[in-house]
C-alpha cells in the first residue's frame, strides 16, 4: 500500500509541475480521497478556466470508483470546473479523459479507451 501511495504521489507531483510549466496555477490536494469532502487530486486554473483532475497511475486497465466520479460531478456543477480523469500509463505520457466520457463508460478505463477518447495535456 505504501509503495502504491508513493507512486501516485510522484505521478501527481509530476502532473502539477507539468501544468505549472504550461502557465496554470496548480494545487495538489494531498490525501484527497481520505476526507469526506469532494476533493479532486489536482486543481488548476488559467485564464479564468478551472480544471479539476482525478489522477491515476496504473500499468493496466482500471475502474474509477463511483464516489470519485460523483465528486468530480460536484465540482463541475458547483464550481463550473471542467473535470478530467488523468491516467499516467507507465513509461508513457498522460492521457486526459473527459468526465462525461468516463461516466458513459461506467468508470472503466483501458488502453484502447484512453487512445480513442484521451487527449494530451496541452489540449485541456
Amino acid at each position: 500500500m505504501v509503495k502504491s501511495y508513493a507512486k501516485g504521489y510522484r505521478a501527481e507531483r509530476s502532473l502539477v509541475y507539468s501544468l505549472a510549466n504550461l502557465g496554470y496555477m496548480v494545487v495538489r490536494t494531498p490525501r484527497s480521497g481520505r476526507i469526506s469532502l469532494a476533493s479532486p487530486d489536482v486543481i488548476a486554473a488559467k485564464d479564468g478556466k478551472l480544471i479539476v483532475i482525478e489522477c491515476k497511475s496504473r500499468e493496466e486497465a482500471f475502474k474509477v470508483e463511483k464516489e470519485q466520479l460523483q465528486e468530480l460531478v460536484e465540482w463541475e456543477e458547483k464550481a463550473c470546473a471542467k473535470a478530467y480523469v488523468a491516467w499516467k500509463i507507465s513509461r508513457k505520457s498522460w492521457k486526459f479523459l473527459h468526465l462525461h466520457d468516463v461516466i458513459a463508460n461506467n468508470g472503466n478505463i483501458g488502453k484502447k479507451f484512453a487512445e480513442e477518447k484521451g487527449i494530451a495535456i496541452n489540449e485541456i
